[in-house]
């Protein structure tokens, strides 16, 4: 799907949301991103792939029942306090296993890549502020009864997660790092085995079910000082409200995921 179909769907987003909540988003600002931090844009290698996009979305099927979006909650509230590599490093490695976990509910999915650094953070902050935007999150924009105006029901039938992420691929020695300054690994060196696992995927193969296991494989592994941003949002996000299949398949928003099954 290119960006500019991804922004169309995203707009569409704000009919069928309401009800959910935003969960978490962290990195270095909490509004619109630019350009700054290790001057993603400006970089002195030979390839201008200085930030790298990354984003997923899974369709899990819940059966009815609210464990999986508490267990997400309870992860995410505890990240809420997370200040250290170490423990970054442990909520990514703890939301990829328990989505690998409810592989056999697995229904459907979706994922972008990019390592266009332009793209990469337009296509960021796009996921962001229209999944945000389009996400009831204060309580005023809560209701206890389900929407019928873009909704169906509020059947418990599926969860919608999403996870994405602006990583810095710049080639620049990291700072955190203990020891010699001169054996210090660069931005670049540590998103280089992700970065590398993703261009390795025939594009036949994009939209396999082992595929989306590799690349949540990808990120248990993944160096948590190249992240500059992520985020993660989980629809429905409170325990009163579902999602039905007359909701997932009956509203056109949600084609772009209903498009490829990972049955």
């Amino acid at each position: 799907m290119s960006t500019g179909t991804y922004f169309i769907v995203m707009l569409i987003f704000a009919a069928i949301f309401a009800g959910g909540i935003f969960l978490a988003v962290s990195g270095s600002k909490h509004g619109k991103l630019n350009a700054g931090r290790r001057s993603f844009l400006t970089g002195r290698g030979e390839e201008n792939e200085n930030a790298l996009f990354f984003g997923i979305q899974l369709v899990i099927q819940i059966f009815g029942s609210d464990q999986l979006r508490a267990s997400l909650a309870r992860l995410i509230e505890a990240e809420d306090n997370t200040d250290s590599a170490d423990e970054k490093r442990r909520f990514i490695k703890s939301v990829a296993s328990l989505l690998m976990e409810n592989q056999y509910a697995w229904e459907y999915g979706f994922w972008e890549y990019f390592s266009d650094p332009d793209t990469a953070i337009s296509t960021f902050n796009q996921w962001h502020n229209e999944v945000e935007a389009s996400m009831a999150s204060e309580p005023d924009e809560l209701g206890e009864e389900v929407d019928r105006l873009h909704r169906y029901s509020d059947q418990k039938e599926f969860l919608i997660v999403t996870l994405m992420m602006l990583l810095d691929n710049h080639d620049e020695t990291v700072s955190d790092d203990i020891g010699d300054y001169r054996f210090r690994p660069t931005y670049r060196q540590l998103a280089q085995p992700f970065k590398s696992m993703i261009d390795n995927i025939k594009e036949d193969e994009y939209w396999d079910k082992k595929t989306f296991d590799r690349l949540l494989n990808g990120l248990r592994s993944l160096d948590p000082r190249t992240i500059e941003r992520d985020g993660i949002y989980v629809y429905p996000g409170t325990a009163q409200d579902g999602l039905s299949s007359f909701d997932l398949l009956g509203e056109q928003g949600w084609k772009y995921l209903t498009d490829h099954s990972l049955r």
